[in-house]
């Protein structure tokens, strides 16, 4: 996450999980043809062992570059692939300018759901571009970690994906969760129709008890359960019904909640006065 301090720098939280997104200075292209590209993820696979960080997904296109990462040296690792992969790109066209746009951005993924947003989010950018109309087609990016034998990009880079595996049944249901993502699908709600895909409701149970911090659900005041409703549907793409559901109310009370937040809800597990 990006913040900046009382002189105005950035400052960044350096541990967890980050969304990484650069791009070329002025909008120009980082990336010409395969070399280029090749290169790149063997830098990125190199910093990330000297950094010790695990790289989830990631998606390069023409003139920027996606990367989902678990590391405690975000500096670090993203200054040993871009630097290096900048000298190396300048020597071989014969530039001398900054290649990427300064600061890169950065952004943490603290929940299970935001991890798997995300992940949609990066492999669906290359048919959001139209450069393809299933991710099969486009090879540059992390999708074919996932549920393939075949995979030409596995000597270079080394990619995790056991995390976003363990939601998906088959391929052909993780191809449709790429090729349906929606930017705003944790935002719009109730349309009168479901936005694929609501958080699996393993996920949402997740997070609520993250929420609870070890509180009993059913012993919770008003207050708090009306902020635990609150929470989970600002936070989530949970439907109200889904919210219902784990907490045991009923779909109207749950609704009124949503519509109509309390002001000045307590926050779950503080004692409102």
């Amino acid at each position: 996450m990006e913040g900046r301090n009382s002189k105005g720098h950035i400052v960044r939280v350096q541990s967890g999980y980050n969304h990484i997104f650069m791009r070329g200075n002025s909008r120009f292209n980082v990336f010409y043809d395969e070399q280029d590209k090749t290169e790149f993820l063997a830098r990125c696979q190199s910093s990330a062992q000297k950094f010790d960080t695990k790289i989830l997904s990631f998606a390069l296109m023409d003139n920027h570059i996606h990367l989902l990462v678990f590391t405690n040296s975000l500096s670090k690792f993203v200054n040993g692939y871009a630097c290096g992969y900048a000298k190396w790109y300048n020597k071989k066209y014969g530039l001398s300018d900054k290649l990427f746009k300064t600061p890169f951005g950065s952004a943490c993924k603290n929940t299970e759901f935001s991890l798997f947003y995300n992940t949609l989010y990066i492999l669906n950018n290359p048919i959001k571009a139209g450069i393809c109309s299933h991710p099969a087609d486009y090879k540059w990016s992390s999708y074919h970690f996932h549920f393939s034998k075949k995979n030409s990009l596995a000597s270079i880079i080394d990619v995790d994906t056991s995390f976003i595996d363990n939601f998906f049944p088959s391929v052909s249901a993780f191809d449709q969760a790429i090729i349906n993502f929606k930017p705003d699908m944790g935002v719009v709600k109730e349309k009168g129709k479901d936005i694929w895909p609501r958080i699996p409701d393993n996920m949402l149970i997740k997070e609520m008890n993250r929420i609870l911090n070890g509180k009993n659900l059913f012993c919770l005041d008003k207050y708090e359960l009306d902020s635990l409703i609150e929470t989970l549907w600002r936070e989530t793409s949970a439907s109200m019904r889904q919210i219902a559901s784990i907490t045991h109310l009923s779909y109207e009370y749950v609704r009124s909640v949503c519509h109509h937040p309390p002001p000045h809800l307590a926050p779950v597990g503080v004692c409102r006065k």
